[in-house]
């Protein structure tokens, strides 16, 4: 399997590129978003822990057929009242890693200017509940990198690093980011 991790701060333009692959073949891509099972049990309905939607979130990524690419909108780093942690724990990371199932895992981020990403808070700020200011959002942005390598470093030391890529799209142009994710899946489905 090739699993994806399409990651970003919000706002800068994920769902908008991930609905691009609506229009690709269904039998070799998967979607899966983490943040909805999250908002969904533990936020809304209140019937999961934590522990409990991460371990949905294994168990999702572990039955996928080998063939497949499995696409997860994610956030390498995600805000905590006192802290960042990881979207879900590096343990069940490492274990997602461990477990024979993945071949190749491409840690895909979404980059934007910090003014464009300013712009699409105050757009969807009714529905969304995010930080506006652009220092905060620099800080997010640092966050997010500093993450990134740490997920780098853990899926190398555990796949190889021939098996780990990342590849980052800057979603300025929506145009060009679409072209960068056309040829990003045209690889990955060759």
């Amino acid at each position: 399997m090739k699993l994806i991790l399409f990651g970003g701060v919000q706002g800068v333009g994920k769902s908008t590129l991930l609905h691009w692959l609506e229009n690709q073949p269904k039998h070799r891509i998967t979607l899966l978003n983490p943040g909805e099972l999250f908002r969904r049990y533990f936020y809304n309905e209140q019937v999961k822990t934590i522990e409990e939607i991460e371990e949905l979130i294994v168990s999702e990524i572990e039955k996928m057929p080998s063939n497949s690419v499995l696409v997860a909108h994610w956030h390498y780093a995600v805000r905590q009242p006192s802290k960042y942690i990881p979207q879900i724990s590096f343990s069940r990371l490492k274990r997602i890693a461990e477990s024979g199932k993945v071949e190749q895992i491409v840690l895909c981020l979404v980059e934007a200017s910090v003014d464009s990403i300013y712009e699409r808070r105050l757009i969807d700020h009714q529905t969304k509940k995010r930080e506006f200011s652009k220092s905060s959002i620099e800080e997010e942005i640092h966050i997010e990198e500093e993450f990134l390598a740490k997920y780098q470093i853990l899926f190398s030391k555990i796949l190889g690093s021939n098996r780990v890529t990342t590849t980052r799209i800057n979603n300025n142009d929506l145009g060009v980011a679409e072209s960068t994710l056309h040829d990003l899946f045209g690889k990955l489905l060759s």
